[in-house]
């Protein structure tokens, strides 16, 4: 039995619960979430030059993140690079209920965000490059408050009132092997492979408390999905002239696994405590997606673009569930395709060995079951400095922000987020 997470506005008391539904119930209800899947958004942008630059690299990169954007750009390297990313993020949530107050919360976390390894091999003719790659591709940091009056959640035991919220934490990581060779001294043909790692820990809690009745009232639910998955890229790149270059990359299907836990308490003070829990596993595969970029340089200015496009609606759930014709005529009514657009340039200044880098992207929402008010865009800033013939550092501020309405629970949702990033280089 798998386990959806929704929210449910009742009267009274208790105005605001999460009911947590299996497939069946939710069906009765009329559930959108119950083809909602967390790795169908949530994006995250590997290396810092990328970040700096908007995440337009799949004619523009150089350096270890090609694994990850279009492997064909491998041949670029022609020293062997090693390469650790940090990433550091703020994550804030703003939002309105009609019945209720809703704080202004925020998340911070600091964590690895890529590690790389790339190595050239002689060869007779043009060149080859392989590599291996790990980053974290997917960010599912979340957090939700709400209560009956400002101070509530400052003080439940003792005062009138309710409230609770939501804290969801994890992400998805993405191992890549691969390798490009040249096969003409313009174009160059390259392949990775992807296999997927993570998990999303999902926490709903509720507390109420009448003074009136000395009565108090607790609720938690508890969903953690692990993930793991397989699928790949194909990429070319040709330099059209000396300044000019076009690349394209498809992205192959990918097939996930999710093996949840599901776990529910409730309890009150007059004696009543109940526990539940639950595991499955099921199946879905995304579709195929495409990607082209191009990159123009002019002196020591290079400015740079992506398209990529992906049909939703061609995600297909393939096990573990009851009904899958009924839920993947759901995934056609509440997906859509997207088209994500993503710029950047950089500057170099030569005499101070520093590049400087801006950016601009849009990463839209492909799910629908809540009405979307603003896609996610995000704006991009970042530098390079090379410390030696060896070190290069690479720093990326990165600020963006979303909304989303909530009918069930009559709210609208404001998100920001606030991202760092540091990258350390080594080349020899």
């Amino acid at each position: 039995m798998i386990i959806t997470k929704t929210k449910y506005v009742l009267s009274g008391t208790l105005l605001v619960l999460a009911a947590l539904y299996s497939e069946s119930s939710a069906q009765f209800f009329g559930d959108p979430l119950e083809v909602y899947e967390s790795t169908t958004e949530n994006g995250f942008v590997p290396g810092a030059r990328a970040a700096g630059m908007g995440g337009a690299q799949i004619a523009a990169g150089n350096d270890g993140s090609v694994l990850w954007y279009n492997p064909a750009l491998l041949t670029r390297i022609r020293m062997a690079e090693y390469s650790a990313t940090l990433s550091h993020q703020r994550f804030a949530n703003r939002t309105h209920l009609a019945n209720g107050y809703m704080p202004d919360v925020s998340v911070n976390n600091t964590r690895l965000g890529s590690v790389w390894a790339i190595f050239p091999l002689a060869a007779y003719q043009g060149g080859v490059t392989v590599g291996i790659s790990i980053n974290r591709v997917k960010s599912f940091d979340r957090v939700f408050r709400y209560a009956s009056d400002p101070v509530w959640l400052d003080d439940p035991i003792s005062r009138e009132g309710w409230g609770g919220g939501e804290d969801e934490s994890g992400g998805l990581w993405a191992w890549s092997l691969g390798g490009a060779i040249e096969i003409s001294p313009k174009a160059s043909a390259g392949l990775s492979l992807d296999l997927y790692d993570g998990s999303d820990d999902w926490l709903f809690f509720f507390d109420s408390t009448s003074l009136a009745d000395s009565y108090r009232y607790s609720y938690s639910h508890n969903i953690v999905d692990s993930f793991t998955g397989i699928s790949g890229k194909i990429g070319l790149t040709y330099n059209i002239t000396n300044e000019f270059n076009f690349s394209s990359v498809i992205g192959l299907p990918a097939l996930i696994t999710v093996d949840q836990t599901s776990g529910i308490s409730e309890e009150d003070n007059l004696g009543f405590s109940a526990r539940y829990s639950n595991t499955a596993s099921y199946k879905y595969r995304l579709p195929f997606w495409i990607g082209i970029g191009a990159m123009w340089r002019y002196t020591d200015l290079t400015l740079t673009g992506d398209i990529k496009y992906m049909d939703y609606t061609q995600m297909e759930y393939r096990s573990g569930l009851l009904e899958l014709n009924r839920l993947n005529q759901g995934v056609k009514r509440f997906y859509n395709n997207i088209v994500t657009f993503r710029v950047g340039a950089e500057y170099f200044i030569r005499n101070m060995n520093l590049k400087l880098r801006a950016g601009y992207y849009q990463d839209p929402i492909p799910f629908q079951g809540y009405p979307i008010e603003t896609e996610p865009r995000f704006f991009t800033f970042g530098a390079g400095l090379l410390v030696d013939r060896s070190v290069n550092i690479d720093l990326a501020y990165l600020t963006g922000l979303w909304e989303r309405d909530d009918p069930s629970i009559r709210s609208s949702e404001r998100y920001n987020a606030d991202r760092l990033m540091i990258t350390v280089s080594f080349r020899m």
